[in-house]
């Protein structure tokens, strides 16, 4: 897989794990704010609420009882309250909690009117009937409502005549102990007269849609509020008793302290996964990015190690040598990185060894300018001095020796401009088809006849076909002369050299190999043997050669669209092939 699929795979899987866990945290919040409005709503109204959930929670068992939820019987315990299920004749198959002073069985009229209010009852009633199982049975709930019995004693024992309450002392107390407060309002609601009221805190009149409020909601103002309405004079009476179980702050809206803490809970919660995120994200793609920075700045500064942690190991790979986790998706790049360290650092390295040559050469250049170029001064010195009369023989053998000198100098500037226009591809020489057999036999014959190399040297050995090449004749005489002198010149007296011409699969394609028996060389002279710059004998004689020819050779081969091959060891001789194939043309 690619860089770019890697980090694509990486981004969208972070992109999915965050929306995966922001929505898991979505809903862990709005899971808490609904069970946190549930209970709300249990507080303000259990009577509606409550009996809705005991009713879809209750199981019935084979004995006939039900068993209700844990938590809700535990509310309706809380809230004073009591539970009857009723079969249809009207008899109670089961109870909770209930006081004694409450049937077992009731009429069909009977339980209408006190649910009605038109028969009094103690309690306050509510009813649910469902059907579960096939069963349809009825949940008669009741709660004691202080308020409603206070206000139900009052109004029947007190009196409200000529804008004066009157109320007994009994009432007075009751009133007082229960910490309540009564109110007279007129037919617009204002009050007309109070007992027991707070001397702030409560309005001077009151809206059908206050008292409505008040009376449908008692936790949002802390207070159990209920009327009752005089017809003969029009005027409402409302008593107020403050909540003992929950004593909520007045004119406060309970379900601000649900959404509230949600909305910051959520906030937080998604800030601090967007932060975790960003660690993780810096972490895992970031981290790696800075180390790759890191190792490049090393790289300008020609430090080529990768940069290493506490134990000295490279940060992005482990012991075995595999990519740690986090630098995978990097991996291309980091080997890309790698390459490019060992090709900066053999470059580096080879930039060395060839100043050392350089430093060689020059040193082997000044040298086989300065010997040939002092013999030319000394004889021109000796010509010149007027105390010495020479013959004519003399003049023109010391001629003869300045000319020569002076032509290997030449030789010399020469090979060194052919090396740099080889090497800088600006020699171009034209080629020709030529017989390689016929070519390569006159060539070895002139050598043979060369008094430097000795009698009975060299053997050549046509191909056994006719072999036809595209080569430029002069370059080719010079590359053999060179390959020749090399094999002859510095071997032993008595090394022989065997020049052979093989032909190729194609027609156009030959070797020429040149093999003798000398004493052949290691391979780091081998793998210098074609720099410019090195010299693998001494500059004892100045015509010996400048450490150019090898080089001029290749570059001549090259140019010809061929390639030299060379396999040489110590005390096992050298053969050096050359070489001109459909290979060759790649090079």
């Amino acid at each position: 897989m690619s860089i770019r699929r890697r980090l694509m795979t990486r981004f969208i899987g972070l992109l999915a794990g965050a929306v995966i866990l922001i929505l898991v945290l979505g809903g862990s919040i709005a899971y808490w704010v609904i069970q946190q409005l549930n209970e709300a709503s249990l507080v303000e109204d259990f009577a509606s609420v409550g009996l809705e959930q005991l009713i879809s929670t209750a199981e019935i068992l084979p004995d006939g009882t039900v068993r209700y939820d844990p938590e809700l019987l535990k509310r309706v315990e809380e809230n004073n309250g009591w539970l009857q299920v009723l079969d249809e004749q009207g008899h109670v198959v089961d109870a909770f909690h209930t006081p004694s002073d409450v049937p077992n069985h009731y009429k069909p009229g009977e339980l209408i009117s006190y649910w009605e209010g038109r028969k009094p009852f103690p309690y306050q009633l509510y009813m649910l009937i469902r059907e579960r199982n096939g069963i349809n049975f009825t949940l008669l709930y009741g709660e004691s409502n202080q308020a409603v019995t206070i206000l139900e004693q009052t109004y029947s024992g007190g009196s409200y005549a000529n804008d004066k309450l009157v109320l007994q002392s009994e009432q007075q107390e009751v009133i007082r102990s229960a910490g309540a407060y009564l109110l007279i309002l007129d037919h617009q609601g204002r009050v007309l007269t109070s007992f027991n009221e707070p001397a702030v805190g409560t309005p001077d009149s009151y809206s059908i849609q206050d008292l409505i409020l008040r009376t449908r909601y008692p936790t949002r103002y802390g207070m159990t509020t209920v009327t009752i309405y005089d017809e003969q004079d029009q005027s409402t009476w409302m008593l107020s008793v403050p909540l003992a179980r929950n004593p909520a702050v007045v004119n406060e809206n309970p379900y601000r302290f649900i959404f509230g803490p949600a909305l910051i809970a959520l906030l937080i919660s998604i800030i601090t996964l967007l932060v975790l995120l960003a660690l993780w994200y810096a972490n895992r793609f970031g981290y790696p990015m800075l180390h790759m920075l890191q190792w490049l700045q090393r790289l300008e500064r020609g430090h080529y190690e990768e940069p290493t942690g506490a134990r000295g190991k490279p940060r992005s790979q482990k012991g075995n040598g595999k990519w740690r986790q986090k630098y995978r998706v990097y991996s291309e790049v980091l080997r890309s990185i790698q390459t490019l360290s060992s090709t900066l650092k053999r470059d580096e390295e080879l930039r060395k060894q060839t100043e050392s040559l350089r430093e060689e050469w020059i040193a082997g250049i000044t040298h086989d300018l300065k010997t040939p170029l002092s013999s030319i001064q000394g004889y021109a010195h000796m010509l010149e001095a007027e105390k010495y009369s020479w013959t004519s023989d003399e003049v023109r053998e010391f001629a003869g020796i300045m000319l020569d000198k002076s032509m290997y100098m030449d030789r010399l500037v020469n090979d060194l401009a052919m090396t740099y226009r080889l090497r800088s591809g600006g020699y171009q020489p034209p080629v020709e088809q030529t017989d390689v057999n016929t070519l390569l036999q006159d060539l070895v014959q002139r050598a043979e006849r060369n008094p430097a190399y000795g009698g009975g040297r060299i053997t050549f050995q046509p191909a056994p076909v006719p072999v036809s090449g595209h080569v430029h004749i002069p370059s080719f005489e010079r590359i053999v002369d060179n390959l020749t002198a090399n094999a002859l010149l510095h071997n032993p007296p008595n090394t022989t050299l065997v020049v052979s011409v093989q032909s190729g699969e194609q027609t156009g394609d030959f070797c020429v190999q040149f093999a003798d028996d000398g004493r052949g060389m290691d391979p780091e002279t081998v793998w210098k043997l074609f720099e410019r710059y090195y010299r693998g004998t001494d500059t004892a004689t100045s015509d010996v050669g400048s450490g150019l020819g090898m080089a001029v050779t290749k570059g001549l081969i090259e140019a010809m669209k061929g390639r030299i091959e060379v396999q040489s060891a110590l005390g096992k001789g050298t053969v050096i092939r050359l070489i001109w194939d459909r290979h060759s043309d790649k090079v």
